[in-house]
């Protein structure tokens, strides 16, 4: 996330060094974003989205308006904040509150964040939801394009928070607790006297789970923007235990390994070639609705293409490449091209044929200090289906 920009320093007639810096203020100055479409429409300058709640921080209360294939249409509200915390911080930090209704009467109520202590030796990521929504499910294993379709509702309540400390450089180690219930669960055609892969699995019609535990981290973090990387990797490690004694219904355990990568192609340009890769492993039996799933990482962004929750194992390795363009000298309008693959395992828990996805989008910039990108990108799933994806803040 580049810094705003600070007024240039008085010039001294005839020194190279200070018309190469007037050019280069002049470059900063000249990249816009959407508050400077508006506000060049209403031939105003006091247009901004950004309240300075925080030093370092860079707050914006926005209206939002986001689609999905699962959900539609969805209208709420967003207050997200980006930025470093402390003049000498060298990591972002990044919070997000969002609530929205659901042309289809689904009601999301969010709030995730990466929040780094103001000397970067801390770093706290919380995850919270209250999701009263509707998700079908086709069973186990790859896309099978003749499986049926159960539709099943149910309200989801979750808090993960995790505490990290800085051990060396970019590496943080740290704890986790999480909690995630399962509620109102109905699954439609079992209700009709059907037998259903939530039936199946569950060894019944299941109207509660609860999954409870703690968890143990591993991170590396070198990404120059936490919300929209151009350089830098990340390696993250998590082992969560879920635990009888502090409620869960069964013991098991889940392993998540990831690695994001963000090499410049040209490597004097400012195009990226994005690469995101995880592994997300289960040992015992999860409740259903806990098992691997597109769609169901933190941010929900995996696997484009596809309806979240379509490819569902005991296990899943995910693979996504995204090459990243911007479209305008000014840096409001940019593409996107991508591609990805999921591999599940099937009903024997084996590795099955990966299903693949392939899209592309278009990127506005929303806000040029953070770097946060509008997002709209059309992916079709090579196995089934297609469908529009709109949101905020890029992908991986």
């Amino acid at each position: 996330m580049p810094a705003l920009a600070q007024a240039p320093p008085p010039q001294v007639a005839g020194l190279p060094e200070d018309s190469a810096l007037a050019e280069a203020d002049s470059t900063v100055l000249a990249q816009r974003d959407l508050m400077d479409v508006v506000a060049s429409i209403l031939n105003r300058d006091d247009v901004n989205s950004q309240l300075d709640l925080q030093r370092g921080l860079q707050w914006a209360l926005l209206p939002t308006f986001s689609y999905n294939p699962v959900y539609g249409a969805a209208f709420g509200a967003l207050i997200s904040g980006a930025g470093r915390r402390g003049e000498a911080a060298t990591n972002y930090s990044n919070i997000s509150i969002a609530a929205n209704y659901a042309t289809s009467g689904q009601v999301q109520v969010q709030i995730r964040g990466d929040v780094f202590s103001p000397g970067a030796n801390y770093l706290t990521k919380v995850d919270v939801r209250y999701l009263d929504t509707g998700r079908s499910t086709w069973g186990l294993g790859p896309i099978d394009e003749q499986a049926d379709e159960y539709p099943m509702e149910f309200l989801l309540r979750r808090v993960y928070l995790t505490v990290m400390r800085r051990i060396s450089g970019p590496v943080y180690v740290g704890v986790g607790y999480h909690f995630d219930e399962f509620d109102n669960i109905v699954d439609q055609r079992a209700e009709q006297g059907e037998s259903t892969p939530f039936t199946d699995y569950s060894g019944g019609s299941l109207t509660r789970t609860l999954a409870t535990g703690l968890s143990l981290h591993l991170l590396t973090d070198t990404r120059d923007n936490q919300v929209n990387a151009s350089d830098g990797y990340l390696l993250n490690w998590e082992f969560r235990d879920e635990l009888g004694g502090l409620g869960a219904d069964a013991e098991w355990q889940e392993m998540w390994v990831e690695a994001r990568m963000y090499p410049r192609v040209p490597s004097s340009g400012d195009n990226v070639l994005a690469f995101w890769l995880y592994g997300w492993f289960t040992f015992g039996q999860p409740p259903y609705l806990n098992l691997p799933s597109n769609g169901w990482d933190t941010y929900g962004r995996g696997a484009r293409g596809y309806l979240a929750g379509r490819i569902r194992g005991t296990s899943q390795i995910y693979v996504e490449s995204e090459y990243r363009w911007t479209i305008s000298d000014d840096g409001l309008w940019g593409a996107v091209v991508f591609a990805n693959a999921t591999s599940t395992t099937n009903d024997d828990g084996v590795f099955a044929t990966a299903d693949y996805g392939v899209g592309a989008g278009l990127r506005v910039r929303l806000n040029k200090s953070a770097g946060t990108n509008i997002t709209l990108d059309y992916g079709w799933g090579l196995n089934a289906g297609s469908g529009l994806f709109l949101g905020l803040g890029e992908v991986f």
